[in-house]
């Protein structure tokens, strides 16, 4: 159920163009654990774990252990950023995803929006003169367009490797899935 969360959340920072560069995945129950009440448990996690870093893919995945106690207090973040980032540099950017692009080919353009994992089906577009109107569920973004897009419509849409690309046409031409 987090896992989902988690890449809705992706989807929809993606939505309003925001980038994601690293997941974090925590309270991960150490290898060292040996006692038997846990091993249900990391067998389970380990299936999770696998999901996560599929699911992801391409973004950096860090995992976190579970700590023994809550992590509260500077001397506990000292340990967290550690765990997290060793000697690195906290605030470089780990994966430089581009979450919307304009693509011309030939004379025709197209805008490209990053939703990974959203069903085509699940995205209901209108244009509004220079506002292209992008609704996912409750989630809604009204994203006034370039002006190379703002004169033409809309003429068709499809998912492709996590990206929604919208096709636009001049008025005259045909509109087409």
């Amino acid at each position: 159920m987090v896992i989902k969360e988690s890449l809705r959340a992706h989807a929809y920072l993606s939505l309003y163009n925001v980038g994601t560069d690293m997941v974090i995945a925590n309270r991960i129950i150490p290898e060292e654990v040996q006692d038997p009440f846990f091993q249900r448990w990391k067998a389970q996690q380990e299936q999770y774990r696998q999901e996560i870093h599929e699911n992801f893919h391409p973004l950096p995945v860090r995992e976190i252990p579970l700590y023994s106690e809550e992590m509260c207090g500077i001397p506990a973040l000292e340990r967290l950023k550690t765990a997290l980032y060793g000697d690195e540099d906290p605030t470089q950017v780990y994966y430089k995803e581009t979450t919307m692009r304009v693509v011309q080919a030939d004379h025709n353009y197209s805008l490209e929006i990053y939703l990974p994992g959203i069903p085509k089906d699940k995205v209901e577009l209108s244009k509004t003169a220079d506002e292209l109107n992008i609704r996912i569920g409750n989630h809604r973004r009204n994203l006034v367009l370039p002006q190379a897009l703002a004169a033409l419509n809309p003429a068709g849409a499809k998912m492709e490797d996590d990206y929604l690309k919208i096709r636009f046409a001049s008025a005259s031409a045909p509109a087409s899935a």
